[in-house]
């Protein structure tokens, strides 16, 4: 929740908003509301590291062996990777305004090659992260239906982690394609999922269906 309200805070998206190909309209988006940015920076940076911390207490949570612990373990810390990554990024977009506000460069418009080179990169790192994420996601999802008794809790599992691997496959191959509106629609369906997922995770937790391992 936090990340999500971070993430609509930043400049160029509801505020000011911009296509995320237009990587020049979005940093001057950034510096025209400067406070804003490096609010919700922070704000999204704060809440990935709870998402982090969660998918660390999942994996020392499980203590299932073979195949289905190694998926479990496995997807969760490289997930935590990614988070980590995708945290610790954000500080582009401090420099990018900071860029701007101090004049580094010899003039105005080196300013703003330096900060659309920052958000360029911050751009080029998210469209290999986030992807990653969804996968470790989907295959942490998939080694944890062992955990899960038959029924609706497990097929909403599975369901959710074959389409958290499928958009991760989705976005690799359409990575380099100019499609803002597909990236968007991409994203409200996986946070439906997601939300879906937690729900029926935290139904079954509650009830006591969660086992930390199937022996």
């Amino acid at each position: 929740m936090i990340s999500a309200i971070g993430r609509a805070l930043k400049p160029g998206v509801f505020v000011d908003s911009v296509d995320w190909n237009n990587i020049d309209g979005l940093v001057r988006a950034m510096d025209d509301n400067a406070v804003l940015t490096h609010t919700s920076a922070v704000l999204y940076a704060f809440g990935l590291m709870f998402l982090l911390t969660g998918l660390n207490s999942i994996r020392h949570f499980v203590t299932e062996q073979g195949l289905a612990g190694d998926m479990i373990r496995g997807g969760t810390l490289l997930g935590m990777l990614c988070l980590l990554v995708m945290a610790v990024i954000e500080g582009f977009d401090h420099m990018a305004v900071r860029v701007l506000d101090d004049g580094i460069g010899r003039n105005g418009l080196a300013s703003m090659d330096i900060a659309v080179s920052m958000q360029s990169a911050k751009l080029a790192m998210l469209l290999i992260t986030w992807p990653i994420f969804y996968a470790s996601i989907g295959i942490a999802g998939l080694g944890g239906l062992r955990l899960l008794p038959a029924g609706a809790h497990r097929t909403i599992q599975g369901v959710a982690s074959l389409v958290m691997l499928l958009i991760s496959v989705l976005l690799l191959m359409s990575a380099a394609l100019e499609a803002n509106g597909f990236w968007m629609a991409i994203q409200w369906i996986i946070a439906v999922v997601l939300a879906i997922w937690s729900l029926a995770l935290s139904h079954a937790s509650f009830i006591g269906k969660v086992s930390e391992s199937s022996s």
